[in-house]
């Protein structure tokens, strides 16, 4: 026998006495009342009852027990395969119930459960929503969905995609853009147009976080004139462009852009996104230099918010820090509210904004400093405000590219979180866990000079306590506090795993950005029998520079960390890495340019 379930009804391949009797309890029916449903003798039900699998009913009446199974309601078929279960667990049947697909209470289930996971990401409560979104993702292979399950699917993946979105993975192959392009994909086969628009708007912001900011402009541009989407959605394009705009310094047209939508909003009612579109107006002004008219804003936004939501609460706060830090008058206001901004997006697990408020703290910490002296031996000055020509953006560009190993994720035994002046190494580790790519991970490194004052406590110790605030079990990490290089990184975690009875086959190293290949070269070296694999924050560079906020020192850190590729292996420290010739090139460019206050010294 064999039960197989369509869409919406249970189908059995072959009645035995025990699927009859299965059924008879049901349709809680005594054996009599059954008997006459099904036109048959009551011996025959009896029959059925008593010798269960072992007998088999004529061909006729298996066609009586398949109409009766057919006319039986939702309740009923949920009794039936529920019994089966019960019944059908010896060791010869096995299971009895086969599940192809999703039945109609499923989809009822299925619908209540995306209301939920809504509500749960506008609170950012995102293990709950990450809970409600793979009960369903997980379970069925869209391929075996009719257009109904498909339609589920795909919404499931798009809030999935907001969920990785509002925790700032917007590239890469765990992130936002992946998702979003999955569940467009569904929607084009089913030909919504309204909601392949939707994931057209969803795309462009991923876009503008990732700093493609022009090309996130071009999209939204397009989208605010598109029919396909409600008057909202085109209001909010149009806002959109503004924003991105701004963040390029095009402040005067994205102000009239952003004004032009604060009007379609009032004139919608949609006063949430008319309060913020006030905020966004006001950093408009801030970049403009009319810090008077931005106060102005920013303080109407404030006091017309509509949600309590801590992104909400983060981006608003972080909005009125960044203005309040543009005046020397008020910077020391807006260096107690962006580190307030701060707290509540580490314990939130907004990562994205947190990366942008790290940002603006480094920018402005970099204008108020005074410029670095002279390094001996170089003919450049190493400060912050040289210029940066297209040509040397390209060379960064190309050895950020090949820094970054491109390694496809896989299983690993273990993780080990490499410690630096990054807390984007912790985010990118709890990511990873929470995705399930390791089950165990050690975060490694004491203090250096460039760290010292960041993480007083340790890079290993800072690194723990911010995936805790982000969520991660304390029960999932380990430390190791005393490495002070990234030789010592791996041998010492090698040594903190193995005193915990753990001896992996497979290690996953998660460092900064551009020091994917010094650390898998480093570790192939140290310890050549695991098996490597590399991965990182997804980021481009110049969304790095963005939190970094000093664009001369992280070239700076991509020529210094190359210069480590090429000569660590003579020294013993780390294999050989083919660097190609481009690579060279632009290696050889920067240096001439004087981007060399990272170097080794002799």
């Amino acid at each position: 026998m064999a039960v197989e379930g369509s869409s919406d009804v249970t189908t059995v391949h072959e009645w035995t006495g025990l699927e009859a009797r299965a059924l008879r309890r049901a349709l809680r029916m005594s054996v009599r009342v059954f008997a006459q449903h099904l036109g048959v003798a009551p011996r025959t039900v009896a029959k059925w009852d008593q010798l269960g699998t072992a007998t088999r009913p004529r061909p006729d009446t298996q066609a009586i027990l398949d109409t009766a199974l057919a006319r039986a309601n939702s309740a009923t078929h949920l009794r039936f395969e529920t019994l089966l279960l019960e019944l059908g667990q010896d060791v010869d049947q096995g299971l009895r119930v086969t599940r192809m697909g999703p039945r109609a209470w499923d989809y009822e289930t299925w619908t209540d459960d995306l209301d939920r996971a809504v509500v749960a990401l506008s609170r950012q409560s995102f293990s709950y929503a990450t809970d409600l979104l793979n009960r369903w993702l997980t379970c069925y292979d869209p391929h075996a969905l009719d257009d109904k399950g498909l339609y589920l699917f795909a919404r499931s993946t798009t809030l999935f995609g907001d969920l990785q979105r509002d925790q700032g993975a917007v590239a890469g192959p765990l992130s936002a853009r992946r998702s979003y392009l999955n569940a467009r994909s569904i929607y084009g086969q089913l030909d919504i147009p309204r909601r392949i628009a939707q994931l057209d708007l969803s795309l462009a912001v991923v876009a503008e976080m990732g700093g493609r900011l022009d090309e996130a402009a071009k999209e939204y541009e397009a989208l605010a004139v598109d029919d396909r989407l409600s008057p909202r959605d085109r209001a909010r394009a149009r806002l959109w462009v503004g924003t991105a705009l701004s963040k390029n310094d095009k402040n005067d047209y994205a102000a009239r852009l952003m004004t032009t939508a604060i009007r379609e909003f009032e004139n919608l009612g949609e006063t949430e996104d008319w309060s913020v579109a006030h905020q966004k107006l006001a950093l408009a002004h801030r970049g403009a230099g009319n810090l008077s008219e931005a106060l102005r804003l920013i303080d109407l936004a404030r006091a017309t918010a509509v949600t309590d939501a801590p992104m909400q609460r983060v981006r608003l706060e972080t909005a009125y820090g960044h203005v309040l830090l543009s005046d020397r008058a008020t910077v020391d206001d807006g260096v107690v509210i962006l580190d307030r901004a701060a707290r509540e997006a580490a314990q939130h697990g907004l990562a994205h904004q947190l990366r942008s408020i790290e940002g603006i703290q480094r920018t402005i910490q970099g204008e108020i400093r005074l410029p670095l002296p002279r390094r001996s031996g170089s003919n450049r000055v190493s400060v912050k405000q040289q210029v940066i020509t297209d040509e040397q953006w390209q060379h960064a560009h190309t050895i950020w590219d090949y820094h970054q190993m491109h390694h496809d994720l896989s299983q690993c035994d273990v993780a080990i979180g490499l410690g630096s002046h990054d807390l984007g190494v912790a985010r990118a580790a709890v990511d990873l866990h929470r995705a399930g790519w390791f089950p165990l991970l050690v975060f490694s490194g004491a203090t250096s000079p460039t760290t010292a004052a960041r993480f007083p406590r340790g890079e290993a110790v800072h690194y723990r306590e911010h995936a805790l605030d982000l969520g991660m079990s304390d029960e999932a990490i380990l430390l190791e506090p005393n490495a002070t290089n990234t030789g010592q990184n791996v041998a010492l975690s090698c040594q903190v795993l193995a005193d915990a009875g753990v001896r992996p086959g497979s290690v996953l190293l998660i460092s900064k950005p551009y020091m994917e290949r010094r650390a898998y070269a480093t570790a192939r070296k140290v310890w050549p029998e695991v098996e490597v694999v590399c991965a990182s924050e997804p980021l481009e560079l110049d969304d790095y520079v963005s939190s970094i906020g000093d664009p001369k020192l992280v070239i700076d850190m991509l020529v210094g960390d190359l210069q480590r590729v090429i000569e660590y292996p003579k020294l013993g420290y780390a294999i050989e890495q083919p660097v190609p010739g481009g690579v060279h090139d632009a290696y050889q460019a920067l240096l001439r340019a004087g981007f060399d206050s990272r170097l080794l010294t002799p």
